[in-house]
């Protein structure tokens, strides 16, 4: 090191300038001691929790609505007037039970001529063709001419046309008159009623609806990452506003081919069993596929879980030393969390002093569980 010895300076000033300078230059070139070193090792007192292992059910989470299996709008075959309302909004109707009558006082007579005659026609019938078989074994014998023979099979076969003709008129006569009943075509419960006695209706008009009330149709929707998770025969959990308390069995029946583009969504279908009746169609419902089931998943008391600055983490205990593992957090269930990450079920994590543990430190465990 060079020294300027500066004039007047005695020579013990001298050499206590060059060891000050020496001393100032042995700091700065040498490392800082690290914290731990330079405080010196502390032990952090903590309580641990073993990790548990449980069986858990993987499902995918769906929203939809319940819909009837069946729901048909009746209407009427003929026109005519409504004579009686036989059932009403919310009336249980089996298939073939009556809904309404119209007037049948028009049917009734044009059933009556039918009916006169087909009786008129057979008659004509009957002896039109007793007069052709008798003429056919005259002309045999030769006692007739062809042509009167053919004369009365002539008359023969308008006789034999009208018959049919009469038959044919008596039956839509008969059909008539059973559209003015009006029934059900399914089992079903009155969804909605559209007319009322007195009024004139034209034909195929609406004039119930009606829904099926066994079992019912979920339709909801799933999100798209969801979609490799899911398939036709698994089973489902539903849940309604109305039974909060309540879950409802269902399977899944029908998974769309194709993702709605706009809301990235799959559309899926579910049957839904309604024995006693209480599930109606048109509830909000929501629903869980159940997909898979893990077994042995790890779960750490909520209180083993530390997040800071957007990560996740626990502190596996080993050999009296904290060692700080990232983990995701998913579920939790009666003060547990599950967890995904480097750690397995029988692990020892810390519960307590968490803030102030790191990956290394040194702990004593005050209590275990």
């Amino acid at each position: 090191m060079r020294v300027n010895y500066i004039k007047g300076m005695t020579f013990a000033a001298a050499v206590l300038v060059l060891s000050i300078g020496a001393g100032c230059s042995r700091d700065a070139g040498a490392p800082p001691a690290s914290g731990a070193k330079a405080q010196g090792a502390k032990t952090i007192s903590i309580v641990t929790a073993k990790v548990e292992g449980r069986s858990v059910e993987r499902s995918v989470e769906t929203t939809g609505t319940l819909v009837a299996r069946d729901e048909v709008i009746v209407s009427n075959e003929t026109p005519g007037i409504v004579g009686k309302i036989s059932a009403d909004l919310g009336d249980a109707v089996p298939v073939g039970g009556v809904l309404a009558q119209l007037d049948q006082r028009e049917a009734r007579l044009i059933l009556s001529e039918a009916e006169a005659a087909v009786a008129t026609n057979r008659a004509r019938y009957v002896d039109a063709k007793t007069s052709f078989d008798g003429y056919g074994e005259l002309l045999r014998q030769g006692m007739v001419s062809q042509s009167q023979y053919d004369g009365v099979k002539t008359q023969y076969d308008v006789a034999a046309a009208q018959d049919k003709d009469a038959d044919a008129r008596l039956a839509l006569a008969k059909k008539r008159l059973s559209d003015t009943v009006i029934v059900s075509p399914i089992d079903g419960i009155v969804k909605k009623r559209f007319v009322s006695t007195g009024e004139a209706v034209r034909d195929r008009t609406a004039m119930f609806a009606v829904v099926s009330t066994g079992p019912l149709k979920y339709r909801g929707t799933v999100a798209e990452p969801a979609a490799p998770e899911i398939k036709t025969g698994q089973t489902m959990m539903i849940s309604v506003d109305a039974f909060k308390e309540r879950p409802f069995g269902a399977t899944l029946v029908r998974i769309s081919p194709a993702v709605d583009a706009e809301t990235r969504t799959l559309e899926i279908e579910a049957s839904v069993p309604n024995p006693d009746g209480v599930l109606k169609p048109g509830f909000f419902a929501k629903g869980l596929i159940l997909t898979k089931k893990a077994d042995n998943v790890p779960f750490v008391p909520e209180a083993a879980v530390y997040s800071f600055v957007g990560v996740t983490k626990v502190f596996v205990i080993e050999n009296g030393v904290a060692r700080e593992r990232a983990v995701n957090a998913a579920s939790r269930a009666g003060g547990l969390t599950e967890i995904a990450g480097n750690i397995k079920p029988g692990d020892a994590v810390a519960t307590t002093n968490l803030a102030n543990l790191y990956d290394g430190a040194a702990v004593s465990v005050e209590a275990g569980k």
